[in-house]
């Protein structure tokens, strides 16, 4: 081997290094752009009814914004509230448990609330959730309790997992309790529905 080839593998070596060189299954460029939900989607309260829901995501190669849009009918027609969540992501690294997804960390650093119907804005009124009384339309900064939200200072954080295919972004199956707040709580297998790149 020529002094030459040496210089360049060493170089090539010395920059994996310095530039993070964890190799993972999902990479921020691959998680950059838009995705949404493909459908209405269902997710079974445990009681033996189901919520309804939108999401849409926005991320960049650091951060992440969710748009998470709660209906009342299962063809989602009938919008009750909508939450937004936007904060820093990091990659972790691959799943152990759940092949060809990455573990990833992404931080709740601000949480808001829009209530769309009267009954809702109420409900928040009456828990004390945000800062004042609730307006349907208008949205109000969250970072405490509130219903089903705990606080931020609480839970700051979703251990979850991401699985990249194609143009689906497969998310980590959420526990039936919603908590993922340690790393202990991270999914072991990927949600059946994937939001879809757009």
């Amino acid at each position: 081997m020529n002094a030459t080839t040496r210089l360049a593998l060493t170089l090539a070596t010395l920059t994996t290094a310095a530039c993070g060189g964890a190799k993972t299954a999902v990479k921020p460029q691959d998680l950059a752009g838009r995705w949404d939900s493909a459908t209405c989607e269902a997710i079974p309260n445990g009681d033996g009814t189901n919520s309804y829901i939108q999401r849409h995501f926005q991320l960049t190669e650091e951060n992440w914004t969710l748009n998470l849009d709660a209906f009342g009918d299962a063809q989602c027609q009938t919008k009750l509230f909508t939450a937004r969540v936007v904060g820093p992501y990091a990659l972790e690294r691959d799943s152990e448990k759940v092949p060809g997804a990455t573990e990833g960390n992404f931080t709740f650093g601000e949480r808001f609330l829009t209530a769309h119907v009267q009954p809702l804005a109420d409900a928040f009124t009456q828990s004390g959730c945000g800062t004042g009384a609730w307006k349907v339309g208008t949205e109000q900064a969250v970072p405490g309790a509130c219903l089903f939200f705990k606080p931020i200072a609480q839970c700051g954080t979703d251990h979850d997992v991401v699985k990249v295919d194609g143009n689906k972004l497969f998310f980590g199956q959420r526990p039936a309790d919603n908590d993922m707040c340690t790393p202990d709580k991270r999914p072991q297998a990927l949600a059946e529905l994937p939001v879809v790149k757009g």
